[in-house]
């Protein structure tokens, strides 16, 4: 999709990879973006807009886990602009002591944002079509025994997003995934804390083997690339800076 002149909504921008890659689709010359997050960044919010004044550049809060604060972010983007044309489902948290709401913001949040999105990007009721793209993980594609919990939200969000592509004929709207691999990003910070059986922890990093780690600028950059050219329904993986369509 070329992405230049559009309106965009990242979800999760001020995270590790969100960052990065609101920088690639803002290098495009996007017209307006939207970064939905809980927290604001005035500083770094400030930098971007200081560094693309021909994009217009808007925070919107919003909290994952309460539907109605999605409805309400969705329409103040609405409000101002008409029409939205791509949607980025970028947010996650990744703790194994929180279950609820690790599901709550990995997947049922990301389910909900995927169907208000077609629900004003849709052709049929009056919305210009576009792209939806849902951040998964490679641990929705692989068996991650450290992370179970995070790796059966992401498992749900790959499968969420294949069945909501066999809506295009009727609403204009593609939806894609995109699976990251380990990346260096605050997210995994402290990962043996966090990790399903933290106790079994290093007996399990003993039989994973060596794994390929990539930048946030790295994933970025291969997002964009996924972003300008994949087709609907296609599931990618990105992996030490490399990307490739699995689905």
């Amino acid at each position: 999709m070329d992405v230049r002149g559009k309106c965009v909504i990242y979800i999760g921008g001020f995270g590790g990879i969100g960052r990065k890659c609101i920088e690639e689709l803002l290098k495009k010359e996007i017209a307006h973006l939207f970064i939905f997050d809980l927290a604001t960044n005035d500083i770094y919010l400030s930098k971007l807009q200081k560094e693309f004044p021909n994009s217009i550049i808007e925070y919107v809060r919003v909290d994952m886990s309460m539907v109605e604060t999605i409805k309400d972010a969705y329409k103040v983007v609405m409000d101002k602009t008409g029409g939205i044309d791509i949607v980025v489902n970028g947010s996650g948290i990744l703790n194994e002591r929180l279950i609820d709401l690790t599901v709550a913001i990995n997947l049922t949040g990301v389910i909900h944002s995927n169907l208000i999105a077609l629900n004003h990007m849709s052709k049929a009721k009056g919305g210009r079509g576009g792209l939806v793209v849902n951040i998964a993980s490679l641990a929705g594609l692989e068996n991650m025994p450290m992370t179970a919990v995070y790796g059966a939200t992401k498992s749900g969000v790959i499968n969420f997003t294949k069945s909501m592509a066999a809506y295009y004929e009727c609403s204009g709207v593609n939806f894609i995934a995109v699976c990251p691999g380990a990346t260096i990003t605050p997210i995994v910070a402290d990962l043996a804390s966090k990790s399903t059986f933290p106790e079994y922890c290093e007996a399990i990093l003993k039989t994973l083997g060596k794994q390929s780690v990539q930048t946030a600028e790295q994933c970025a950059q291969a997002f964009m690339k996924i972003v300008e050219t994949a087709d609907n329904g296609t599931i990618w993986t990105v992996l030490g800076g490399n990307f490739e369509k699995v689905n």
